[in-house]
């Protein structure tokens, strides 16, 4: 299956009923996906700004006591992102941030909204590291699984708080294999 179908149907499988999000080039194959798959369990809500998105991932997670999950594009959507992520973090409230990035292919060549750390461009790994529990970049379809448990685990377990992964565009219409995740 693809990797943004195995996607929903991970987070659907966490009982997540909603992703918080603007949508954008880099982050649209996960709303596609939504859209096909979320059968009335899984809704993208469009938000105005992606800081807004954050809140109300956070909201969500502190007054249903679960996980939040947000998603944005990469650039300034990430960038603007951070913002409520950190909140999160500061107050310890479990929210996942799915974040699309440009191609791989693309990365340090001069890609739009580059965050690779390459050249002068935003070193999203390092960025993200500061406000949250665990952060990863998916960039093989095989890895999928590990970071995506790791992620939602590190959210919910010891003290909560925010994780976030990064999908390369090119990542989302990879084949995965059959879910292995242990929630």
């Amino acid at each position: 299956m693809k990797l943004n179908d195995a996607l929903v149907k991970a987070l659907i499988s966490l009982n997540v009923r909603y992703i918080f999000g603007v949508s954008g080039a880099n982050i649209e194959h996960l709303h596609d996906a939504i859209h096909r798959l979320g059968e009335g369990k899984l809704q993208s809500v469009m938000t105005k700004t992606e800081d807004g998105e954050a809140f109300m991932a956070d909201c969500h997670a502190r007054v249903h006591r679960k996980l939040g999950v947000c998603c944005s594009t990469s650039g300034g959507g990430m960038m603007n992102l951070i913002t409520g992520i950190a909140e999160s973090y500061a107050e310890s409230v479990p929210v996942l941030a799915l974040v699309g990035q440009p191609p791989l292919v693309l990365e340090g060549k001069g890609a739009f909204q580059d965050s690779s750390g390459i050249g002068r461009t935003v070193d999203s790994i390092k960025l993200w590291s500061a406000v949250t529990k665990y952060v990863a970049k998916v960039s093989k379809p095989d890895d999928f699984w590990y970071h995506l448990t790791e992620a939602v685990k590190s959210a919910l377990s010891g003290r909560p708080g925010p994780a976030v992964l990064m999908f390369p565009r090119d990542i989302f219409k990879q084949e995965v294999e059959g879910s292995n995740a242990i929630w």
